[in-house]
């Protein structure tokens, strides 16, 4: 999923797989399972090319995939290309002996994919573009249950949230608190009027000044807030009993960036069609949009199902100790407020 922040430090890692390919290879078979929208798209692509290219001209091509797509579509794409390109008597060498340089790009918008060419020929450059639907699909022999992920809205504020949870209400029935932490408190709100009542704030101690990338988890088992220099801990269900204090600077082991994002290393999440999903985020900076895929694999290569919307950078994903769904901290770019968000899966034939 990249090492960079989107906030400072925080959103500083995000890993763009950039894939280098010269020459047509050997996984030529996978290109017939391609969408015929797909390989339209990639023939108008190739079209564009050869249109700011000369006839015979030869072209290193370098690939990067900057959306949800997964490896094997990548790569199929990749093969489709170079292919069209050799139709139209543009062949694809190594860079050393190459008259031009085409950089690829697979990306992705809101409403489907993206796909940009960037053609470098000494001092100059053309970049030439063409969009493919995301609704298209891949025939398979065998009917497979369909997995949607859902984004679910808890909270929203204008101060920066490092994580947040949600705990039963032990003073009230069938109620819940919100925990909220920032870099500076740990807020409790309750829900007993029907709607989210500010029940109790806390001070979080720093022993000195706290940094731009600074990093939080709640732990709702134990129930602890840690950050690098402080901890909160009591019973979350009775928020008078939770106290901060500082505490010397240390590296929480179970803190991983992965794809852009804060993740804990937590088991995959527990998918409602059977088996398990790893969930990541969207390769993009804290300036764009975002989104959030499910891949059946921990390598992150098989997507499943389609990928839901962030209207901005998200900044922190984990999986809830119960495994059945994922809490994303993000910032909407529209409202420039933080957000609090639930993602689940949920599962129909």
């Amino acid at each position: 999923m990249r090492l960079l922040p989107r906030f400072s430090l925080q959103r500083a890692i995000i890993i763009s797989v950039i894939l280098v390919f010269a020459g047509v290879s050997a996984r030529a078979q996978t290109t017939t399972q391609l969408p015929s929208d797909w390989t339209n798209a990639l023939g108008s692509l190739a079209d564009k090319i050869a249109a700011v290219t000369k006839r015979g001209e030869s072209l290193s091509l370098e690939a990067k995939n900057m959306s949800s797509l997964g490896a094997a579509d990548v790569d199929a794409l990749h093969d489709v290309l170079v292919t069209d390109l050799a139709r139209r008597n543009r062949r694809i060498t190594k860079e050393s002996t190459a008259d031009a340089t085409l950089q690829v790009t697979f990306s992705e918008a809101v409403d489907g994919y993206l796909w940009i060419a960037e053609i470098l020929d000494g001092a100059k450059e053309n970049v030439v573009m063409v969009s493919a639907p995301r609704s298209a699909t891949k025939k398979s022999s065998a009917k497979q249950p369909s997995i949607t992920l859902l984004r679910k809205l808890v909270w929203e504020q204008d101060a920066r949230i490092l994580d947040f949870g949600l705990v039963p209400d032990a003073g009230a029935e069938s109620s819940s608190i919100l925990v909220i932490l920032e870099p500076y408190k740990i807020a409790f709100y309750d829900h007993r009027t029907g709607e989210w009542r500010s029940n109790r704030q806390i001070d979080v101690p720093h022993p000195g000044s706290v940094q731009r990338n600074v990093l939080g988890r709640i732990d709702l088992r134990a129930d602890t807030a840690a950050l690098a220099d402080a901890v909160c801990s009591g019973t979350f269900q009775r928020p008078e009993t939770v106290r901060c204090e500082s505490v010397p600077q240390v590296q929480h082991a179970d803190l991983v960036m992965m794809q852009g994002s804060i993740v804990g290393s937590y088991p995959p999440l527990t998918s409602a069609c059977g088996g398990s999903l790893t969930l990541s985020s969207g390769p993009g900076d804290w300036t764009e949009p975002d989104f959030v895929q499910a891949y059946a694999d921990k390598n992150r290569q098989d997507a499943v199902g389609q990928p839901v919307q962030f209207p901005g950078p998200i900044f922190a994903l984990w999986v809830e100790e119960d495994g059945k769904s994922a809490r994303a901290v993000s910032r909407n770019l529209q409202t420039g407020k933080y957000e609090a968000s639930i993602v689940s899966v949920s599962c129909s034939d």
